[in-house]
């Protein structure tokens, strides 16, 4: 049974992630804050013998990182302050946590014998990009310092520099995944969430459905599901590379938002609010590297993903 670490484990990703680790029989110890992560996204991960919980803050307790990576045989490092609204409201907040996390999990990494060490980047290191779909071989573009907006996408594209130099220092493997937009239950619907869990929210509760920008900016959604398995083949056969994971099926934003009211039955009415500063009006992945390499595509398409997800919400919160 190997040893495994997953950071971030009350989070979206890291709690779907944590859950096939432990059903694939790997013992998982799943480390969070909880400053976005929540207890009950995990609760039901107690009632398996092959995993423990420990509340660390990875941006700052590193002594405390070095003793639980004892024996461990491979590392996800998933936490991170995400949401685009925190990424305005608190960017240096952003930048330093997300990074001192990263150098913390490699020091104590480094100090351990671990076989691989697997870090969740993101598409924002591609900013506004050059060229559609967007592949690994695409300039990091971090196109203006004053833009808040790029705290995160900067803190990722220094993490993926820390995790590249550290493995080839000290001699583990590694894997960067450009995670492109990911959806599913356990989403945070707050506006520090993201685009489709706030639509659910808005349809459902709110009075009046409004999208930031125009709706014609584009993004490509892939199911959790189908996340969770390109994670788990790329982890099993690939090591010390970069590669986007995600769904290369684009969609409108504005189609987005027909589509979840006409799976819930609404009539399409809605209100645009001005764009956010920054905010790059295409987002599309190349997964051909990934699929090359691995033979694994997205099986979920966007309709039966938004079905299964909008389901999840109204019987979480009593609407069936």
């Amino acid at each position: 049974m190997d040893k495994v670490i997953v950071t971030g484990v009350a989070g979206f990703l890291g709690s779907f992630l944590a859950e096939r680790l432990i059903k694939d029989n790997n013992f998982v110890i799943g480390i969070d804050n909880l400053f976005r992560g929540k207890r009950e996204n995990i609760n039901h991960l107690f009632k398996y013998n092959n995993f423990e919980f420990q509340i660390v803050d990875v941006s700052k307790e590193v002594n405390k990182l070095c003793k639980l990576f004892e024996n461990v045989d491979f590392i996800f490092h998933y936490a991170a302050i995400n949401g685009t609204q925190h990424f305005y409201e608190r960017p240096l907040e952003v930048l330093e946590t997300n990074v001192e996390g990263t150098i913390n999990m490699l020091k104590a990494a480094s100090k351990n014998s671990i076989e691989k060490f697997v870090f969740a980047s993101s598409s924002e290191v591609y900013g506004d990009p050059l060229y559609f779909p967007t592949d690994e071989k695409h300039p990091i573009l971090l196109p203006k310092v004053d833009n808040p907006r790029h705290s995160y996408a900067a803190s990722k594209a220094i993490g993926e520099f820390y995790v590249k130099w550290y493995a080839e220092v000290f001699s583990f493997n590694y894997l960067v995944m450009r995670i492109f937009n990911v959806y599913g239950p356990r989403m945070d619907t707050s506006k520090y969430g993201q685009v489709i869990p706030e639509f659910i929210r808005k349809i459902l509760v709110e009075p009046e459905f409004e999208i930031i920008g125009s709706g014609t900016q584009t993004r490509s959604f892939c199911y959790i599901e189908d996340n969770i398995e390109m994670t788990l083949k790329a982890f099993d056969s690939i090591k010390n590379e970069i590669l986007n994971i995600g769904n290369n099926y684009e969609v409108k934003i504005l189609d987005l938002a027909q589509i979840m009211h006409e799976i819930l039955g609404k009539k399409f009415k809605y209100k645009l609010l001005s764009p956010r500063e920054g905010d790059p009006l295409r987002r599309v992945p190349n997964i051909e590297k990934f699929l090359s390499m691995t033979g694994c595509r997205p099986k979920i398409s966007l309709k039966e993903g938004l079905e299964r997800t909008i389901d999840w919400y109204r019987r979480a919160w009593g609407l069936t």
